[in-house]
């Protein structure tokens, strides 16, 4: 994948002429999740899905598509999101599992320090409870980002078969990914880089206070502008590896 190449994926969202329409419909939806969990998020993966779908089976041309037919965007939307959810679930449960031995001896300490004027410190069991939950976490953090990257060409090839039992037939995405792993490989860095520096940014403004205001507004639109550039990098990577098998 050449720099040009890249560097026209980026640019892409912003040479429609409709872009800011289109960029702040998004944006609204992702901002709207914060209230209504996930259900918006639907329509902005269905969203993403006709751009991936153009990538696979059409003229590879990166257009952004119009914001129409809401009950198609909800309904293929939701059988794009089932491949993230599947592969990211046993990682985001030792997540759950990390932060509940973690955090839950903290707030026992507090609540007893709150209750006597002399503090109590750790038993041996608690703090071995904590060290084992701190090591959950990091291989939760490991599988999550493992999870995260192997949803890629399963929701790839599931937009490809439009079937959302396509995610479950790995061998069939796996030959995919093994014939375009480098591409698959260099759009996860790309985009898990972005996201990494996109939510230091809107954390380093969160703790300004002043800033809070803006702060979420950059994390809606970056994670549309994100949510965009991700399906053009899979969907090429995938595209790349068909037609090598082919």
């Amino acid at each position: 994948m050449s720099s040009d190449r890249i560097d026209s994926v980026l640019k892409f969202p912003f040479k429609d002429p409709h872009w800011v329409i289109k960029l702040l419909i998004g944006s609204l939806l992702i901002l709207a999740s914060t209230v209504v969990p996930l259900v918006p998020l639907f329509f902005v993966a269905g969203y993403c899905l006709r751009i991936i779908q153009r990538i696979i089976h059409g003229d590879n041309q990166l257009v952004l598509p119009e914001w129409d037919d809401w009950e198609w965007l909800f309904k293929h939307g939701f059988k794009l999101s089932e491949a993230g959810l599947f592969y990211a679930l046993p990682g985001l449960l030792m997540l759950l599992v990390g932060y509940i031995l973690v955090f839950f001896p903290i707030l026992g300490m507090s609540l007893s320090r709150l209750a006597s004027s002399v503090p109590q410190p750790l038993s041996a069991d608690v703090t071995a409870l904590m060290n084992h939950g701190i090591i959950i976490l990091g291989i939760a953090c490991l599988l999550t980002l493992a999870g995260a990257f192997f949803s890629a060409p399963a929701a790839m090839h599931m937009a490809a078969k439009d079937d959302a039992r396509a995610i479950f037939r790995i061998r069939e995405w796996w030959a995919v990914l093994r014939q375009a792993f480098g591409k698959f490989i260099r759009g996860f860095t790309w985009i898990t880089i972005a996201s990494i520096l996109l939510m230091i940014l809107v954390t380093v403004m969160t703790v300004t206070l002043v800033l809070c205001l803006p702060a979420s507004i950059l994390l809606c639109v970056g994670s549309m502008y994100l949510s965009l550039v991700a399906s053009v990098l899979f969907a090429r990577a995938y595209r790349a590896g068909i037609s090598t098998i082919a």
